[in-house]
């Protein structure tokens, strides 16, 4: 538009855009501009404010770089996690689609033990994005510690059809969870585990709590 136009050849001077806004404080050219050049600046608490009235201006506004986005990485510079999150959680709110705030509140979750969080998070990114096996391990281990066991064997079967980085681990807690309900399956998943880390102390004692049950069932 017209303002953005105009505005855009001051993009590089602050002072420009100071002034502007000073004419027009509502103007969300002008704010996210300004936002920026303090971040830029490493001026964090100052960035606060433009960041914080853009919200309260356009909170609907979701799209690339949008303010919440913006005043999270704000509060995660200063290690305000508590904020940080409370942000990206008004955020995912917002939209239906906002990978990198699901992810980022996954990943404090799995920081602080706040299973529901990573869980809830979870089921978010992967409505967006199916296929990314350090989310379905996440969801796995949130479901796991929140004794959703048919969740967690979901998940974890899941994530052995995306090739993850530690298959061990994965044949493992799917052995221990089926361990009651599926006997032949765990022996099945910690063989598969042991074919692949031949040492592996808990594998071997799983495989002989498993064969002692099986001797005497």
């Amino acid at each position: 538009d017209q303002e953005s136009a105009t505005l855009g050849d001051h993009l590089a001077d602050p002072q420009a855009v100071a002034r502007w806004l000073d004419k027009r404080p509502n103007s969300f050219w002008a704010l996210s501009l300004h936002a920026r050049h303090l971040m830029a600046e490493q001026k964090w608490e100052q960035a606060k404010t433009p960041l914080t009235k853009l919200i309260s201006l356009y909170p609907a506004h979701a799209g690339e770089d949008n303010a919440y986005q913006l005043l999270a990485q704000v509060h995660r510079t200063l290690g305000e996690t508590q904020q940080e999150m409370q942000v990206l959680g008004t955020l995912a709110k917002q939209s239906a689609d906002a990978a990198d705030a699901y992810s980022r509140l996954m990943e404090i979750g799995m920081e602080h033990k706040g299973w529901e969080q990573v869980a809830e998070n979870g089921r978010r990114y992967l409505a967006v994005y199916p296929m990314l096996p350090a989310v379905h391990q996440r969801l796995g281990r949130a479901s796991e510690e929140l004794g959703q066991e048919e969740q967690a064997v979901d998940s974890y079967r899941r994530l052995l059809l995306l090739d993850p980085a530690d298959p061990v681990d994965v044949h493992y807690r799917l052995a221990k969870l089926l361990q009651s309900r599926d006997p032949a399956g765990a022996k099945r998943h910690v063989l598969e585990a042991l074919a692949d880390a031949p040492r592996f102390r808990e594998g071997h004692r799983l495989l002989l709590t498993l064969s002692e049950k099986e001797a005497s069932a």
